[in-house]
This record gives structure tokens, C-alpha cells and sequence, in this order.
């Protein structure tokens, strides 16, 4: 099921409007290509808590 989207510019002006139909229209077109793959967001917040770590590593003691 799909519900419409509104798309809005900076100002919050409405500059356009899609419709339940064309974003199906579209997805079964398209099949999964187009599809993201959230299973990766939790890979990236992993690679911050190692950067992080590894940043905290050279910061400087107090003498």
C-alpha cells in the first residue's frame, strides 16, 4: 500500500504532489533496484564507535 507524498521546497512551499498510483506504478516497474537497504544503517553506526575510539586514542593527558 502506498499513500501519497507531498514534496516541499525550503521555504515549505508545496512543489509537488505524487500519487498512491504512480509510486506503484513505479515500484513494480522498477522491482527492488530502487529499493534501500537498512540492514546497512547499523553497519555504519559500528564503524562510528570504532572511529570514534580510535580519536579518543590520541587525545592529549593532563599533566
Amino acid at each position: 500500500m502506498f499513500f501519497e507524498v507531498r514534496i516541499f521546497d525550503a521555504e515549505g512551499d508545496l512543489k509537488k504532489v505524487i500519487s498512491p498510483k504512480r509510486l506503484s506504478n513505479r515500484f513494480w516497474k522498477h522491482g527492488e533496484q530502487n529499493l534501500i537497504d537498512f540492514g546497512e544503517k547499523e553497519n555504519r553506526s559500528q564503524d562510528w564507535d570504532n572511529q570514534k575510539a580510535a580519536k579518543d586514542e590520541y587525545q592529549l593527558e593532563d599533566r
